[in-house]
């Protein structure tokens, strides 16, 4: 987690800390700010004059004993003023303030999502799905509501006070300071229990981002609950990280009354001194009557904008929680760093590795020293055992990892050279579990190329075999998918991806067993496709099926951490024993859909 260390920080500068280390998202909008805190000054300025004023017309008017006067004329006057301004002032501070909220919301949530996109998949491996969706969403709420509004009202805290105050200097000279001091003392109460605010805040973040995490993770696997007979385990296994949250809330909760308690003995104590000490002068003749309720009314008005905040205040250990959740995503390093001055590739589709090693852990490699040349517009099947490192190949052909050592080539240029962004956009990997959005046909297909029209859509479904089985849909391209491809059968998902790698039209096309949801006929009219579509792309297909990795032109073996054997099917077939007992092990195609079926959305 990143936090500051803690070793020899008070405990009202360890809560502050990470608040602080987020300013940046304030800062980005500082003219939007001033503006709103302004806003903020002004009505709560306005409101206290109006009390004020009114306070003073009722005393004027009951200490002469007479109707209105040019006096009481001018305080109506100032009255009406400060009461319009006061409508004007709230209004402006609301709209300004909600026009901070959402853009601070977009900051922050563009923050967590590149930094979720820089450290994936590396930086996700051991983090819980859940937690990370709940820092960019819950605990980004609760960041945005410190930043756009209590910021504002804690300048304000200061401000509001001290404008007040120096009114009742004027009015009622130095005795106006015991105000000042309640303020203070009422401000302070919060930083008091700063120790217990800071672990109780870390504690709430940290069981709701564990409920959270356990609900996504349940919705996520509810077939396999059922399937399994979980269902009664998964609701207990919610109801205990439940419990856990509110007895954290509860001793939250007990901290915030206590504090209440204090503050509210604080302004009960500062407002009866006050009277006391005003009322005390008033009979020896000291202040004038009339000053009196305007000094009393006044009180309340330099109390409102501390109180305002210190409900705010009171949760400062939660939302602190919330920044170092936040802090942690965002400043988690990434396994893979673009250059600082990259190149542009051609996109011919050569590739070349060079003594490439890998390994997850120091002491586990996957790759010891993987050679390899892969000309443009060649089709290369990958096999091997599992764990032989197939997919950790192609996942360091789009650099979700870079080589441990050694390095791998496009066209001349090695991949590190160039940003991961670039570089995707000339070699594409499919993976064996794609993830379509909830949406349409047509809205996932445009993912990949936002500016295709409706004959490229088809093209592309046609190519992954996938044309008459959309055009039986009743709503065709505009039929609706449900999230991550629900109403579709595996094999429906791995050809609508395909489709989407046919939009993207990449030089190097990776294909991670893609095929293995997919029947004998679908799986024969893909590879017909995909010869049709690779004459002038790379492709290097991941396979375990016979059928697929006779398609390739070339096969090369991993085991041992590098290339046993690389040649043609056949040839390693009559020449390898290696190859001929992993392919005596390889499952067959299965059973072919009937031709004459009727096309259907496909439920697993």
């Amino acid at each position: 987690m990143s936090s500051a260390p803690t070793g020899h920080i008070t405990p009202p500068a360890r809560l502050l800390a990470p608040v602080v280390r987020l300013l940046g998202t304030v800062t980005e909008r500082r003219a939007l700010f001033v503006r709103s805190t302004l806003s903020m000054t002004a009505y709560q300025s306005a409101a206290a004059a109006a009390a004020a004023l009114s306070a003073a017309i009722a005393a004027t008017i009951t200490a002469r004993n007479i109707g209105p006067d040019d006096m009481v004329t001018l305080l109506v006057v100032g009255l009406v003023a400060a009461v319009i301004a006061n409508g004007v002032f709230t209004w402006v501070e609301s709209w300004l303030s909600h026009v901070l909220a959402y853009r601070i919301i977009e900051s922050l949530r563009l923050r967590v999502h590149d930094a979720i996109e820089r450290i994936t998949p590396a930086g996700m491996k051991h983090r819980r799905a859940g937690e990370v969706a709940g820092s960019a969403m819950a605990d980004v709420e609760a960041l945005e509501w410190f930043y756009a509004h209590t910021l504002g009202s804690a300048v304000n805290a200061v401000i509001g006070p001290i404008l007040v105050t120096g009114v009742l200097l004027i009015l009622v000279g130095p005795s106006a300071l015991i105000v000042t001091g309640g303020v203070i003392a009422l401000l302070a109460v919060p930083w008091l229990f700063a120790r217990i605010q800071t672990r109780q805040g870390v504690q709430v973040r940290a069981e709701l981002g564990r409920l959270a995490a356990v609900s996504f993770e349940g919705a996520e696997s509810l077939r396999e609950i059922l399937a399994l007979g979980l269902a009664n385990h998964h609701r207990d296994v919610v109801l205990e990280a439940t419990r856990r949250v509110q007895r954290r809330k509860r001793a939250f909760a007990l901290r915030a009354g206590a504090e209440t308690a204090a503050a509210d003995l604080i302004v009960a104590c500062t407002t009866i001194g006050m009277l006391i000490v005003q009322a005390g002068r008033v009979a020896a003749g000291d202040l004038d009557p009339t000053v009196f309720p305007v000094a009393m009314v006044l009180v309340g008005a330099a109390f409102a904008p501390a109180v305002t905040v210190f409900a705010m205040f009171q949760k400062l250990g939660e939302i602190s929680a919330a920044a170092r959740r936040v802090l942690e995503v965002i400043h988690a390093s990434g396994t893979v760093v673009d250059p600082e001055e990259p190149v542009t590739m051609t996109g011919g589709g050569s590739l070349r590795l060079e003594n490439v090693h890998f390994s997850y852990r120091a002491d586990e490699s996957v790759l010891l020293g993987i050679d390899l040349d892969i000309a443009a517009g060649e089709t290369v099947a990958i096999v091997g055992a599992s764990g032989a490192g197939k997919s950790t190949l192609a996942a360091l052909l789009v650099r979700f990892w870079d080589p441990t050592h050694g390095r791998i080539l496009l066209d001349g240029v090695p991949l590190n050279e160039a940003t991961q962004e670039h570089l995707r956009t000339h070699v594409l990997l499919v993976g064996q579990h794609p993830y379509l959005f909830r949406g349409t046909v047509r809205s996932n297909l445009l993912l990949a190329d936002p500016a295709a029209d409706d004959d490229a859509l088809w093209a592309a479904l046609r190519n992954a075999a996938l044309t008459d089985t959309v055009r039986s849909w009743p709503d065709g391209l505009n039929q609706r998918i449900g999230e991550a491809g629900a109403t579709l059968s595996g094999g429906q998902r791995q050809r609508l991806a395909m489709a989407q790698a046919f939009l993207r039209d990449p030089a190097v096309l990776v294909l991670d067993e893609t095929t293995a949801h997919l029947d004998a006929l679908s799986e024969a009219e893909l590879g017909t496709a995909l010869m049709r579509a690779r004459a002038s792309r790379t492709t290097i297909i991941i396979a375990h099926r016979l059928a697929t990795i006779t398609r390739a032109s070339r096969v090369v073996l991993l085991g041992e951490g590098g290339v046993l054997a690389d040649g043609a099917h056949e040839e390693l077939l009559a020449s390898n024993a290696e190859y001929r007992s992993l392919l005596a092990h390889t499952p067959s195609t299965p059973p072919a859909t009937p031709a004459g079926a009727t096309p259907t959305i496909e439920r697993r």
